[in-house]
């Protein structure tokens, strides 16, 4: 069971809850001038952990002083002086506030022109096996306990060593988690005192044998024990209602009676008849701590996740799939054990379902342990609106393919590399577009930059984003197709033309376009007509513009060669969509802009057909007429 938990949980994105929101400069990013640190901003207070490195790829370490946290939020990675062009990964470590270690590691090339860099180096992030282990022998330790203390009170009385056996598991649990957390963090402080609670309740049970009067207390100390995981868990994070509070103590608590109920039944069923009251006690105990817990738990999902397909997107919402599952099942054995074994009072039955019980009760535990380490859905959501880079969003990562689309005043970029899928939000600005509600099939994405929005995805050949109000559907290829070679070719078939007619429609927004017509001539000569507008035409130094019903107005003008395709210069992520017997259709990104394209080309010429450009405030398309016309541009009449 602890295995299925873990691996339900691991293709999630990182466990601790603090969370990065910006890097400078940003991962994968290529730079003309070295930089003199790396600034890592996080979404919550950290400190600065130990094995941080920085490295120029396969070379030595670039590190200049020891990394150190400013402001509460920002881990400062200073390097050397006056780096050379190349790659360089930086892997950082931090202690988030409520007592995890995360770490991540960023790459950047210095040098223009660089193709995006690889990272070197890489991170661990997730629960080792003796931190799933502690927190399972935390939780059963403190269920017991406190649940023992409910069965003392409301049902019968039950031997003293049963605490102690549950206090010395919850003091290990603890142990196992504090060995590598700051006590100065609110998870390592609240952790802490239940370590003493746990000896000092240990303690007390040990003398009550020599002094009997003190055995009220121990159950106080398991008592005490019961707020812990509220406040050392997700209820008093940052931005949550105060109801969550409340609610977070009755699920505890209904979990501890009837956990800790179940384990004081066993050793109350060696008796005979005399034990059917506490039997029938216990049982309507037990029917009102399952209504509480599966309320409380109703409501604790809500308020953990945003959105429901959270539940499968998310390693959170996979581990509380298996949760509801385990109880679930729980709640079947508990309705047999109530109708069916009470009444008959089968002693040999009713401990046979109570050790089932125990044994999904050890996997709901583990389940708990988990949940408690994971970062819920609804944060995941948050971290996009928290103060984010501005700027340019980051260019899409090596092997991805791109695409675009115009979304209202939005120009809207998908890149798949499956599992890893990106969506790119370009404001009219040129600037990266922040605390959107963005989701591919689906899954909610959480941000990775300016303007940039990630997931983790299945392969699939249709993504449909959801940017808003807007929704914008993307057909993928099975297979990733290198259409560098193609991309090149139809560069050198468009320059060798001897003329070009295309229509373009340009728009700015969904209210603001343009209709042209152009005719693009060897060697430097341009002419264009905008429908309802301006015309204006080219011919080597020479130009002239013409308003409706104006006269031409000649001008100076640069020597521009012609046919020139609009997507020349450097490409990056040239890959084919779409091959078909008589077309190609490749897509491509380039960074100077930035500018993502979709072309079709006839497969056996490479000459275009039609063209899609996305940028900022720039949406534009072109349907190619007619190659190799013969001449027609000349200069106007005086």
């Amino acid at each position: 069971m602890l295995v299925l938990l873990c691996v339900l949980a691991l293709p999630s994105n990182a466990w601790a809850h603090a969370r990065l929101v910006r890097s400078v400069p940003g991962n994968e990013a290529v730079l003309e001038t070295a930089p003199t640190s790396v600034r890592l901003v996080f979404d919550d207070v950290v400190r600065a952990s130990s094995g941080m490195k920085a490295i120029r790829n396969g070379d030595g370490s670039v590190l200049a002083a020891k990394p150190h946290v400013v402001g509460g939020r920002t881990l400062v990675v200073p390097l050397q002086g006056g780096l050379g062009d190349g790659d360089y990964t930086v892997l950082w470590r931090v202690l988030s506030d409520d007592g995890h270690t995360i770490s991540g590691v960023i790459a950047f090339g210095v040098g223009a022109g660089r193709a995006p860099p690889r990272a070197a180096l890489s991170a661990d992030n997730g629960p080792s096996a003796e931190d799933v282990i502690s927190r399972l022998l935390f939780f059963a330790g403190l269920l017991t306990a406190v649940g023992a203390g409910f069965f003392r009170v409301v049902v019968a009385r039950v031997p003293v060593r049963l605490l102690l056996v549950a206090f010395l598991l919850a003091f290990v649990g603890v142990s196992g988690q504090l060995h590598d957390v700051a006590v100065s963090t609110r998870f390592g402080t609240v952790m802490a005192v239940a370590a003493g609670l746990a000896g000092f309740g240990a303690l007390l049970t040990a003398l009550v044998p020599v002094f009997p009067q003190l055995e009220p207390l121990p159950f106080m100390a398991a008592f005490a024990l019961l707020p812990i995981p509220t406040v050392a868990g997700h209820a008093l994070d940052r931005g949550r209602s105060w109801l969550e509070i409340p609610v977070d103590l009755l699920h505890v608590a209904a979990a501890s009676v009837w956990l800790g109920g179940l384990v004081g039944l066993v050793l109350v069923l060696r008796g005979a008849g005399e034990r059917q009251r506490p039997l029938r006690r216990f049982s309507n105990l037990a029917l009102v701590s399952v209504a509480v817990l599966a309320t409380t738990g109703v409501i604790r999902a809500f308020s953990e996740l945003r959105a429901f397909g959270q539940l499968w997107s998310t390693g959170y919402g996979r581990v509380l799939l298996v949760k509801t599952l385990l109880l679930a099942l729980l709640v079947a054995l508990g309705w047999l054990n109530r109708y069916r074994l009470v009444p008959r009072f089968s002693v040999g039955g009713l401990r046979r379902s109570i050790g089932l019980e125990l044994l999904l009760f050890a996997g709901l535990v583990a389940a708990v342990g988990l949940l408690t380490d994971l970062r819920p859905g609804r944060d995941r959501v948050a971290v996009a609106a928290v103060a984010e880079a501005k700027g340019p969003p980051p260019p899409p990562a090596q092997g991805m393919v791109v695409q675009a689309r115009e979304a209202g005043n939005f120009a809207v970029a998908l890149g798949m590399r499956p599992p890893r899928a990106e969506v790119v939000v370009l404001g009219q600005d040129g600037n990266g577009v922040n605390g959107l509600a963005v989701a591919i099939n689906g899954s909610t994405a959480q941000s990775c930059g300016a303007g940039c929005y990630r997931t983790v995805l299945p392969a699939t050949r249709t993504a449909r984003v959801t940017v808003g109000g807007a929704k914008l559907v993307f057909h993928i290829p099975r297979q990733r197709r290198s259409a560098d070679a193609i991309l090149a070719g139809a560069t050198r078939a468009f320059r060798a033309l001897k003329s070009v007619d295309y229509v373009e429609r340009l728009a700015s927004s969904p209210r603001d376009k343009v209709v042209s017509d152009f005719i693009l001539e060897r060697p430097n000569r341009l002419e264009y007509r905008i429908k309802g507008g301006a015309s204006g035409i080219i011919i080597g130094s020479r130009r002239w513009d013409r308003v409706p019903g104006g006269k031409w107005v000649p001008s100076a003008q640069e020597l521009t060669p012609q046919p020139e395709p609009i997507w020349a210069g450097h490409a990056t992520n040239a890959y084919v969509l779409e091959a078909t017997p008589a077309t190609y259709v490749v897509s491509f990104f380039k960074p100077v802009g930035p500018v993502w394209f979709t072309l079709r080309l006839d497969r056996r010429t490479l000459l275009p057909r039609d063209l899609r450009m996305t940028a900022a405030a720039h949406f534009m398309m072109h349907r190619y007429t007619k190659f190799n016309a013969p001449r027609r541009i000349r200069a106007p009449k005086p």
